[in-house]
């Protein structure tokens, strides 16, 4: 089976005739899942079958199994089968080329430099995203249960003192007039020793940072990247351990 090149594809318009066009036409969404629907056959050995994106295992499957496709959550296949009626399984399993969720160039169109339009993450990742902060400006799109993880963080209060889990994910900020995504953010499934390790887990080269202070080190644009600075987010003041990397697009 030839491995495709993502579940997300555009839909290009297409007007027939020679007279003039509609009044009123359907809105298309413009990227779709293709394989939904479909049956996909595990090519590897065998595979964890998984509640969620990297959730608890439920069992495994082997090499030649069917199942059907249902939708595409990043690197995870939600499918079925007369044994799992809804499970995931891992989508380069089946025939699906691997997205590295930490590197730059899965959020940035080569092209424009831009980062890819709002909707081409809707889709790949099957759902809508949750509304964070919000500002006058922009507002924050949350996209969870990417199988990225979670951490038990403390929470102060005035009175007590809590703990909850906090779901990692991908986070874009975008823009309210333009509709276009300024700033994207990602936390590492689990703590990454070293801005070196950090950056070769994106798919960057190692190379020491332009500013650092006790939060944070700092790639402007045209460093690591032509039209983007990155941000690496150390896990706690001073450390030498890095939870979260955030990619900034530069100013025109």
């Amino acid at each position: 089976m030839k491995p495709k090149l993502g579940s997300a594809v555009a839909i290009p318009l297409l007007f027939f005739g020679l007279g003039c066009l509609p009044t009123a036409t359907k809105k298309q969404p413009l990227y779709t899942f293709q394989e939904a629907g479909q049956t996909l056959t595990v090519q590897v050995l065998q595979e964890n079958i998984r509640q969620s994106p990297n959730g608890k295992i439920l069992g495994r499957l082997r090499k030649g199994d069917p199942i059907r496709a249902i939708r595409r959550v990043g690197n995870w296949i939600e499918f079925t089968t007369a044994q799992f009626p809804r499970a995931y399984i891992w989508a380069p399993s089946v025939g699906f080329d691997y997205l590295n969720l930490y590197s730059p160039y899965f959020y940035i169109d080569s092209l424009t430099q831009r980062f890819k339009p709002v909707e081409y993450f809707q889709a790949i990742f099957s759902q809508p995203g949750d509304t964070l902060q919000e500002t006058a400006k922009d507002y924050e799109l949350f996209f969870s249960n990417l199988g990225l993880g979670s951490h038990t963080a403390v929470v102060m209060e005035v009175v007590m003192t809590s703990r909850e889990v906090v779901h990692h994910g991908i986070t874009l900020v975008i823009h309210k007039e333009t509709h276009r995504i300024e700033r994207v953010k990602i936390d590492f499934f689990r703590p990454v020793k070293g801005y070196q390790a950090a950056l070769t887990k994106c798919g960057l080269p190692s190379v020491p940072p332009e500013e650092e202070n006790s939060g944070h080190l700092i790639w402007p644009a045209g460093k690591l990247l032509p039209h983007h600075s990155i941000d690496l987010e150390r896990k706690e003041w001073d450390s030498n351990w890095f939870s979260t990397i955030w990619y900034i697009q530069a100013s025109p």
